[in-house]
């Protein structure tokens, strides 16, 4: 009985190891694939063609060779898969230089009205 129970202890710890490490290189995996991902942008080809319509599994977002620090964890799929998630989020808002221009400058003209209609209703009638 003593036997079993200690065996069964032993058995029941090596497994929880295990599963331990397993979690930890898994996590340290995505971290190394966003980390990889930051760099990504899609070619503009390719966005102008499909822009938002292109789903994560598409192979526009796999990793390639020149993109990434190690090559050996291209056979990995919990790395290529983490790859394309972050290589997809990076590129899922990506905008038009004309649109940031569009963005910017309305708020520009904003700021600039805002200090007209503060001009005007507090020093125009201290002048006259």
């Amino acid at each position: 009985m003593v036997r079993t129970t200690v065996l069964l202890i032993l058995l029941l710890t090596l497994v929880s190891t295990a599963f331990c490490q397993q979690g930890a290189s898994r996590d340290s995996l995505i971290g190394t694939a966003r980390a990889d991902a930051k760099k990504f942008r899609l070619d503009d080809a390719a966005w102008k063609k499909y822009k938002h319509t292109l789903p994560y599994t598409s192979d526009y977002f796999k990793p390639r060779e020149t993109g990434i620090k190690n090559t050996a964890l291209l056979s990995d799929s919990v790395y290529v898969d983490a790859y394309r998630q972050e290589a997809f989020k990076r590129n899922k808002h990506r905008h038009t230089p004309w649109h940031y221009l569009l963005v910017g400058g309305s708020i520009a003209a904003g700021v600039v009205l805002l200090a007209l209609t503060a001009i005007i209703i507090f020093i125009a009638p201290t002048m006259g």
